[in-house]
């Protein structure tokens, strides 16, 4: 009864509220609220926040042929379609349109496009990436949708994202009102004269791009304040950043020297994962990057970058103490990666949280270190974190290796203020094994070894 005396109060809302509160719904769940009465039948039209995914139209399974699967196809165009051709409102706010394999549909997209455009939308997202395959194995299309002129001339988008389109950034006359923009999939050989015509550009995004012709960000991107990489083939050997008021760099792919001509002095968040990189002569040229990103109250850091920093001219400290709070150490906690581990931890002078996220191992020819490994962490040298201001040690799938548990060991044996040591199991881990763990954490803190008295060691579920 007050579920309907609930739903009654609502139907009796104003036509125009009713809408707003839809718009603010996912637009999955807008389109169901035509069933809730009939006043409610079709309000899902005027929604201002419009979102058409296949994927959540059209399903795929094992034994899904073909020719029904261009039967839902077909369908889900027409919905979309039909649904835009009742809109019956002068501006949207936001336009997704997720699309895979867009060819035989090029003159509904356009169509869908241009009406977007026409209705002032302020947020315009187009996808066209194969639904079929992952990010890592994206192929490059080798015949894209091109966008239509109106895409060029627009006045009104702030925020645009386009996934496997053909693009031309240099199409763009007029100064753009972009704040956000994020690419994938796309060639950007010309992506330097849309930047110069986005003065208030404030985010950046792009993944697995090729032949990215990024010079520089210079003084007339000062707003940006996220920029973010992945996996990009660059036309460019390097790429000059100015960055006042930059907040959230994050890198990932092979090694790309970039080169800080200014950096805002307190970032949020520093992200760096060189994945498979193999040139580890590479060492002081990432010490560099990490003396540029020295604000970022957050670090993250990939396997290759511990390993190679060791090759640096200090393989002790950087050459400026970061001002990293919380550092994610992404390791296998193998022997070449111990050297660059302490160095990461005896340069963040006001380290608060130390977290080890464990990755699978990567197959690489064992060579010596040039040390006892069992012995390393044994030695009584602590710094300066570990005696003032780390507090929280985190480890994200933990299997209670030898390694792991020397670790731990350390940095309970030398953390005057620690509070937590928090273990994460990986998901599935089995009762017995969980039984392991109980078993390994009660020897962490065994014959008084812990040097804080309010410390506490827990795990927990993956």
């Amino acid at each position: 009864m007050d579920s309907r005396r609930n739903q009654n109060r609502l139907s009796n809302l104003p036509e125009h509220l009713l809408v707003l509160i839809i718009s603010n719904l996912p637009f999955k769940e807008a389109v169901k609220t035509s069933v809730l009465a009939k006043p409610w039948k079709h309000l899902h039209h005027g929604t201002t926040n419009v979102s058409f995914k296949e994927s959540d139209f059209v399903k795929r399974s094992v034994s899904s042929s073909e020719e029904s699967l261009r039967e839902a196809r077909v369908s889900f165009v027409g919905f979309v379609v039909n649904w835009v051709s009742r809109f019956p409102g002068d501006v949207i706010e936001s336009f997704e349109l997720c699309l895979s394999k867009p060819a035989g549909f090029e003159t509904e997209i356009k169509h869908l496009i241009e009406f977007a455009v026409s209705k002032k939308v302020k947020n315009l997202s187009l996808d066209f990436s194969d639904l079929t395959c992952s990010a890592s194995n994206q192929a490059r299309p080798a015949v894209m949708f091109q966008l239509p002129e109106c895409v060029y001339t627009q006045a009104n988008v702030e925020a645009l994202k386009l996934f496997a389109c053909g693009f031309n950034p240099s199409r763009f006359e007029n100064r753009c009102p972009f704040k956000s923009l994020c690419f994938g999939w796309i060639e950007l050989g010309k992506i330097m004269t849309l930047l110069s015509k986005s003065p208030l550009l404030e985010s950046l995004t792009i993944q697995n791009c090729w032949n990215v012709g990024l010079e520089s960000i210079t003084g007339d991107n000062n707003r940006l304040r996220e920029l973010v990489f992945e996996n990009c083939d660059f036309a460019t050997e390097y790429t000059m950043l100015e960055l006042p008021n930059i907040q959230v760099f994050k890198y990932t792919g092979t090694f790309h020297y970039f080169q800080f001509l200014t950096v805002n002095r307190r970032m949020e968040e520093a992200y760096l994962d060189y994945g498979a990189e193999t040139d580890d002569e590479i060492g002081q040229l990432l010490c560099d990057l990490l003396y540029d990103l020295l604000s970022a109250r957050k670090l993250t850091v990939c396997p290759f970058l511990v390993k190679a920093i060791k090759d640096s001219d200090d393989s002790v400290r950087l050459k400026a103490p970061m001002e990293t709070r919380h550092l994610v150490i992404k390791t296998n906690l193998v022997p070449d990666e111990f050297v660059g581990i302490r160095l990461m931890i005896n340069s963040c002078h006001e380290l608060e949280t130390l977290t080890f996220q464990m990755v699978p191992p990567v197959s690489v020819a064992r060579t010596s270190p040039g040390f006892n490994p069992k012995s390393y962490w044994t030695y009584p040298i602590s710094h300066k974190c570990l005696k003032k201001t780390l507090k929280v040690v985190e480890v994200r799938n933990f299997t209670g290796g030898t390694y792991e548990l020397v670790m731990l060991k350390y940095l309970i044996r030398t953390g005057c203020v620690l509070e937590r040591v928090d273990l994460y199991l990986p998901v599935g881990t089995s009762e017995s094994e969980k039984a392991s763990v109980r078993v390994m954490m009660r020897t962490l803190g065994d014959e008084g070894v812990a040097s804080s008295k309010r410390l506490w060691i827990r795990h927990h579920d993956g």
